[in-house]
């Protein structure tokens, strides 16, 4: 709130112009309102910034054709910010959802997304040159761009993207918690003179219409904290997100107190050098991991995904009374993404990587306890049972069998065990398929088939060759 009450005046001024409900559905008059605050906060950030900061804050090359109307697309709306902030914010709404009705009706959902992934990882680049703040607006707009893919049904948001390239949604755990903000319009003269004070009263009556205890501003920013890092980790990780993965994504938002991280065994290093060469996989399903004596940490999900010719791993922590939290490790670029990233508290965000990438080694890599043999963590088939020293975690590893399923139907979890089980690498020929109903055949399959020697008949798609992976137990041998 600290931020919004430093923007106060000029947001007010805005919203008196042009946050005004008039014909248009609730869902798209608080679409609008939200899309006033972005741009509020986007011209904030670039009003002082000179031309020539501006533009190395801003740009960066990309060869990649598709990519590069996004950029342009964009970098058109950062300009006119700068240029003509006035214009910029009058005309945002109505940009986003010109451009959302555009990127649906050619299904480029995949092509977005990856967009937004490729800022972000431009984002760490940029923010070691200085340019956090900037590059930050930059992706608060992509953020609100994706929010309009839902603007008929605005309590849910995209958290990934399907096989068939349709786009996966869930329900927002706060769908309406700005709501309170907007009346706070109504009194917004009185209390920038200090003629209305922000009491405990005051803001209980505020919020309590739509579910929340809020009795102080320190509540309110609580509040403002965790919506945002609930937004941010859904947003980080859309890309890698389909009906296999969606597991990852979280379901309980993540609560602000002081996280208890695990011992450290061995340096980060240490495990990244032994992951670039990995001799296992996990299994299709995941791992789940369940934790004693790891800190705040009670369970972590795994499961590794191939994107742009990496491995990556997601990561989903369930942790004891403090929410949840995801993210992912690139095994190739070695970046290592969590919602501590580039916060104020660093150490935490290293601690994390540490303890998982500690674990996927274990997973996917032979190794040796050749050092602090009471600090490594211990295997157990039965976590109540087993002894373990102060500083030792205790850990069992399970994966969902898809074969075998119980009398009810959910999968039965059985002990992991990398040493039992291979995976299995099978090729699959590239083949003509007929698109769903409604669906456009890309300008990507059309120009792979033609280099092939086809001509796509109309309805019709080209799926490229590629490997699928099977997981089966080893035979012993007789």
């Amino acid at each position: 709130m600290s931020k919004i009450m430093e923007e106060f005046p000029l947001l007010m001024e805005y919203q008196k112009k042009y946050g005004k409900r008039g014909s248009e559905a609730a869902s798209l008059w608080l679409l609008r309102k939200r899309t006033l605050n972005i741009a509020c906060m986007v011209v904030s950030k670039v009003k002082n910034i000179n031309f020539e900061n501006f533009t190395l804050a801003l740009y960066f090359r990309c060869d990649d054709k598709e990519m590069r109307q996004f950029l342009r697309t964009y970098e058109m709306q950062m300009e006119e910010a700068a240029i003509n902030p006035e214009k910029f914010v009058a005309n945002l709404h109505a940009f986003f959802i010109s451009n959302c009705q555009y990127l649906e009706e050619n299904h480029l959902y995949r092509g977005f997304y990856d967009f937004c992934k490729l800022l972000e990882q431009q984002r760490r680049v940029k923010i070691a040159q200085g340019h956090k703040e900037i590059f930050d607006a930059y992706l608060s707009l992509l953020m609100q761009q994706g929010c309009y893919f839902s603007r008929n049904h605005i309590e849910d948001s995209v958290i990934g993207i399907a096989a068939n390239g349709e786009l996966i949604f869930q329900k927002n755990l706060h769908p309406y918690s700005d709501m309170a903000i907007y009346d706070l319009e109504k009194h917004h003269k009185d209390i920038l003179y200090g003629r209305k004070p922000l009491t405990e009263e005051f803001l209980y009556k505020l919020y309590k219409p739509y579910g929340y205890e809020v009795r102080s501003v320190a509540d309110v920013e609580r509040l403002e904290s965790m919506v945002k890092v609930y937004d941010n980790n859904n947003f980080a990780l859309v890309p890698y997100i389909n009906e296999r993965t969606k597991e990852i994504v979280i379901q309980k938002e993540y609560q602000h107190y002081m996280p208890e991280f695990p011992r450290q065994w061995k340096r980060t290093s240490f495990y990244k050098e032994k992951l670039l060469k990995r001799k296992y996989m996990l299994p299709v399903t995941g791992i789940t991991a369940d934790f004693i004596n790891a800190g705040f940490i009670r369970k972590i999900i795994f499961i590794e995904i191939v994107y742009n010719d990496e491995m990556i791993l997601l990561y989903r922590v369930i942790t004891k009374g403090n929410g949840e939290l995801s993210g992912y490790y690139q095994t190739k670029s070695q970046t290592f993404y969590s919602i501590y990233e580039h916060t104020n508290r660093h150490e935490w965000h290293e601690a994390l990587e540490n303890f998982i990438l500690e674990n996927y080694m274990i997973l996917t890599c032979d190794y040796e306890i050749d050092r602090k043999k009471n600090f490594a963590i211990k295997q157990a088939a039965h976590l109540e049972t087993e002894f373990y020293f102060p500083y030792q975690p205790l850990v069992k590893y399970t994966y969902k069998s898809k074969e075998k399923r119980s009398l009810s139907g959910t999968a039965t979890l059985c002990k992991y065990s990398k040493k039992e089980y291979q995976e299995e690498v099978r090729n699959r020929s590239g083949y003509i398929r007929t698109l769903p109903k409604g669906q456009k055949v890309s300008m990507d399959a059309i120009q792979y088939a033609a280099q092939l020697g086809l001509s796509l008949p109309d309805g019709k798609t080209f799926v490229r060759a590629h490997e699928f992976h099977v997981y089966t137990k080893i035979q012993a041998k007789i």
